[in-house]
């Protein structure tokens, strides 16, 4: 094990059309246990007023924090990608781990703390909390995420653990994306995940899920059950669009087919992945 005293991390909040949600968002970064080395803040082209509200705030942060390194940076159009904001930001990040804090969730004021604790274990290169679900307003829908990421009731959640990552997709991963919001991920910052980023932009639906097991294929995950993130759920955010829903359908066949050739698979597992599919129809 080794000591996170005065380990730098770097904060990405990537934005677009949250202005609404930003003063919040800074604020539950600003007020971490765990002392935050740099903020970064990214918007992708928002057409609401959230580059003024950015640039107010970055002017009382850096009166107020004037140790903290803190950047502004927009783009001249809209990536209409999320996984390209995320690029952006570990292309910027200069600390040893990397928090992609999206610009409409929250977070407790130990997350940062509880997250870097999975670092002590020095092959550890993702450490994640669990989630809690609020709403547009705020209100918690629901305490964690558990029951969404195991439909089949496993019990992999149950406690926190400190696993290979590789034993984590041949356990539950390989069945469906089990980090549900990226904003409750702390990362060793290695160049090298840009590579993942840039092959993560070909899907549409789940590059997320593909940039975390290629980061797991060569370290350990940490998973912390505590509800520290706050992942905000927006009405009207899930639709029925069959073109939709059968795009995420084939990404879902292509990472199976994937994790089929890469990992030995129980039997177990892959009728939980065909079942996995048939839930998703148009």
């Amino acid at each position: 094990m080794t000591s996170l005293q005065n380990r730098k991390v770097s904060v990405v909040i990537p934005n677009y059309n949250y202005a609404k949600y930003l003063k919040k968002r800074i604020k539950s970064i600003l007020r971490q246990t765990y002392p935050i080395y740099e903020l970064i803040i990214l918007d992708d082209k928002s057409n609401d007023k959230s580059g003024k509200i950015i640039e107010l705030e970055i002017q009382k942060i850096k009166f107020r924090h004037p140790a903290l390194r803190v950047q502004y940076v927009g783009n001249d159009e809209n990536s209409g990608k999320a996984i390209s904001q995320w690029k952006k930001g570990f292309e910027l990040a200069t600390g040893d781990f990397v928090w992609i804090a999206e610009a409409d969730d929250l977070s407790r004021k130990c997350f940062l703390e509880e997250a870097m604790k999975g670092f002590e274990d020095p092959e550890v290169v993702l450490s994640y909390t669990e989630s809690s679900i609020i709403n547009s307003y705020g209100l918690m829908l629901a305490p964690n995420f558990r029951w969404s990421r195991d439909k089949e009731k496993t019990g992999h959640y149950k406690k926190s653990y400190i696993k290979d990552g590789k034993k984590e997709i041949e356990e539950i991963m390989a069945i469906r994306c089990t980090i549900p919001n990226v904003s409750a991920v702390v990362f060793r910052n290695n160049k090298e995940y840009l590579k993942y980023l840039d092959e993560a932009l070909k899907f549409s639906q789940v590059g997320d899920w593909y940039f975390y097991a290629k980061i797991l294929e060569n370290g350990k995950i940490s998973y912390n059950k505590k509800s520290l993130n706050k992942f905000r759920i927006h009405a009207g955010s899930v639709t029925n669009n069959s073109k939709k829903t059968e795009q995420h359908r084939r990404e879902i066949i292509e990472m199976h087919q994937a994790f089929r050739k890469r990992y030995d698979l129980s039997k177990k597992i892959l009728t939980m992945m065909e079942n996995e599919i048939d839930r998703i129809k148009p």
